[in-house]
């Protein structure tokens, strides 16, 4: 005869044994809206930060669109984690690597917010060293995201910063068909980049000219952060703040 604590451990075991069902947001057909929903609904995310997503809903939606779960992520100059925390819920069990200079972190004091984002996500690991001296992963990435700082590149380099070598690093840290995502304040036609340290702007032809130059192809070129504005301000002005004319450009690895 079996006994009733034979029985119960028997079904504490097979109940162990059935895997947790995923959340909606992390199904392989989950819908955009969803994903998008559930990455800024997460409680965990700093008030400060709420506060920018109806702002900046197009810029979500337009990243969240090319990342998918599962996905190992970079995000170069992130800052305090605005677009980390939203990746690391769209990547579900993927991994995001947040990473930022040290004479940034230094700067915008930007220690505690970061620790908080590690500590918060664990699927989140920080990276602190110069653009130029990132490390090879483990495993190479399926996205490299750059939000509003690929312009920053050219700003306080070593004067034999050459830009080939940057984003021929890039591109070796991606698996093939991976993708380069970039976002970033546009200009007037024939500036180039004459205007990324004063403005803190870079011409979008100059953008996808060093990218094609690596090698890479240009997947997607959204209009979805175009505006009217005139580039004639810096980005930080707040006439424009928030309402610049922007670019949003996918690169493809071959």
């Amino acid at each position: 005869m079996v006994s009733l604590r034979s029985l119960s451990l028997a079904l504490i075991l097979s109940l162990s044994a059935v895997p947790a069902l995923a959340s909606p947001d992390c199904a392989a057909d989950a819908s955009l809206d969803t994903r998008v929903s559930a990455a800024v609904a997460r409680a965990d995310r700093p008030a400060d930060q709420r506060e920018r997503d109806a702002v900046r809903k197009a810029e979500i939606d337009f990243l969240l669109s090319h990342v998918k779960p599962g996905d190992h992520v970079l995000d170069i100059g992130a800052g305090q984690g605005y677009a980390t925390y939203l990746l690391s819920a769209a990547v579900c069990d993927g991994k995001v690597v947040s990473q930022n200079p040290q004479s940034w972190v230094d700067f915008y004091k930007m220690g505690p917010a970061r620790d908080a984002l590690a500590a918060a996500r664990p699927n989140v690991s920080l990276m602190t060293a110069d653009f130029t001296a990132m490390p090879a992963p483990a495993e190479p990435y399926d996205v490299i995201f750059m939000g509003m700082v690929y312009h920053d590149t050219y700003n306080h380099q070593p004067a034999d910063y050459n830009v080939q070598t940057f984003v021929a690093l890039l591109k070796s840290q991606l698996k093939p068909g991976g993708v380069v995502i970039i976002t970033d304040h546009d200009t007037a036609a024939g500036v180039g980049i004459d205007q990324t340290n004063t403005l803190h702007r870079i011409e979008k032809a100059r953008v996808v000219a060093d990218f094609k130059a690596a090698g890479f192809e240009l997947a997607h070129d959204s209009p979805v952060l175009e505006t009217t504005e005139d580039h004639s301000k810096n980005v930080f002005d707040p006439a424009v703040r928030g309402q610049t004319d922007r670019m949003a450009l996918v690169f493809k690895r071959p």
